[in-house]
C-alpha cells in the first residue's frame, strides 16, 4: 500500500505496536469525516494479512478474502458493483444482521494469511443490536483476528467498545499535505481549483473533493474581496446571493456555508486586541447561521446576504477603530 499522505503520528503507533508482536486485536480510528481513515484502515490491515505485499493487487480491488469491510447497505439491492455510486441512497445502519453474518465468517480459517481484519465504516452506524452484537466478538476475538472501527464521533461509541479498543486520533492534515492528496486525486484541477480546495477542505482532503469542479475560486475571490473593501454599497454580497440562490447551484452553496466561518476566523486570527471581539462575534454568527441554513431549510439568498455582512462587518468595524 503506497501512496498513503500524512498521518505520521498514529501510524508510528500502530506500526510500533506491530514490531513489538503483541498487537491490539481492536482499534477505533477517530477524527472527523474525510481525512483518510479508511484508507488508513487498509493500509494497516494490509500490513497485518500481507506484510509482504504479496497480495496487493487483490487489496487494491477489495478482493483480499482476509480483509472484510462492513459499510450500511444501500437501500435498493444493487444489480452489480457498478449500480453502486454517489447517487446511491444506503440504509440509516449497520443491523444486527450483517455483524452476525461478520461472525459467522469468523468462524472459519483465513483464506490467504493466517490473520484476519474487519474493516467497519463507520462503528457510529451501528445500530444498538449490532453494536452489542460486535461487542461479543471483541471481548472474544478468534485468534489472528483484528478490528478497525472508523468513528467520526468516537465519544458516541459504547463505553464498553472504546474501554477494549486501542484508541488513534487522526488531526487535520496540513496545507502541504492536502496539496500532496488532492494533487494526486483530481490531477485535472488547475492551481487556482486548487488552492480553493484546501482553504475549503479545512485539513480533510475527503470535504474538499466534495466540491471538486464547483469553480469555488471565484466564490473565494467574492468573501476575500467583502471581508476587505466592507461591501460598503452592498453591491458584492448582493451579487453573490443571486448567484448562490439559484437552484442549479445548490453544492456551491453548501461550500459557501462550510467555507465562510472558517474564512472569518483564519482572518480573526489576524487581528488586533481591540478587533478580536468583534472578529469572534462574527465567527460565532457565522457558524450558527451555516448550522440552520440547511437543517431548516432558509432562504439562499437572505442567508448569502446575511453571511456577507458577517464578513463584511469585520473590516467596518476596523474602519471605525
Amino acid at each position: 500500500m503506497s501512496g498513503y499522505v500524512g498521518h505520521e503520528k498514529p501510524w508510528r503507533q500502530f506500526s510500533t505496536a506491530c514490531d513489538s508482536g503483541k498487537t491490539h486485536h481492536g482499534w477505533i480510528l477517530a477524527g472527523q469525516r474525510g481525512l483518510g481513515k479508511s484508507a488508513f484502515a487498509l493500509r494497516a490491515a494490509a500490513k497485518l494479512v500481507d506484510p509482504e505485499n504479496v497480495h496487493g493487487n487483490l487489496i487494491a480491488r477489495g478482493s483480499h478474502p482476509d480483509i472484510l469491510s462492513l459499510k450500511r447497505l444501500p437501500k435498493d439491492a444493487p444489480k452489480g458493483d457498478d449500480d453502486v455510486g454517489d447517487s446511491t441512497e444506503f440504509k440509516r445502519s449497520i443491523t444486527v444482521n450483517q455483524i452476525r453474518g461478520l461472525q459467522q465468517s469468523l468462524t472459519t480459517r483465513p483464506g490467504l494469511s493466517n490473520r484476519r481484519a474487519i474493516i467497519i465504516d463507520a462503528a457510529d452506524d451501528l445500530e444498538r443490536g449490532g453494536a452489542n452484537a460486535l461487542l461479543k466478538s471483541l471481548e472474544e476475538p478468534p485468534v489472528g483476528t483484528f478490528f478497525f472501527l472508523i468513528s467520526h464521533a468516537s465519544e458516541r461509541l459504547l463505553p464498553t467498545i472504546r474501554s477494549r479498543c486501542q484508541m488513534l486520533r487522526f488531526e487535520p492534515l496540513s496545507g502541504a499535505d492536502m496539496a500532496d492528496v488532492l494533487r494526486d486525486a483530481a490531477p485535472e484541477a488547475s492551481s487556482k481549483e486548487l488552492e480553493a480546495l484546501i482553504h475549503l477542505g479545512n485539513g480533510s482532503p475527503g470535504q474538499a473533493l466534495d466540491f471538486l469542479g464547483l469553480d469555488l475560486k471565484e466564490i473565494e475571490d467574492a468573501m476575500t474581496s467583502i471581508l476587505r473593501s466592507g461591501d460598503r454599497d452592498n453591491a458584492l454580497r448582493s451579487g453573490l446571493a443571486e448567484k448562490l440562490a439559484l437552484k442549479a447551484a445548490q453544492s456551491r452553496y453548501e461550500a459557501f456555508l462550510r467555507r465562510a466561518p472558517a474564512l472569518i476566523a483564519e482572518h480573526t486570527r489576524t487581528l488586533d486586541i481591540a478587533q478580536l471581539k468583534t472578529g469572534i462575534a462574527a465567527w460565532e454568527a457565522a457558524s450558527g447561521l451555516a448550522g440552520r441554513a440547511i437543517a431548516l431549510s432558509l432562504d439562499k439568498q437572505s442567508v448569502v446576504f446575511q453571511m456577507g455582512s458577517l464578513l463584511a462587518s469585520i473590516q467596518a468595524h476596523k474602519g471605525r477603530t
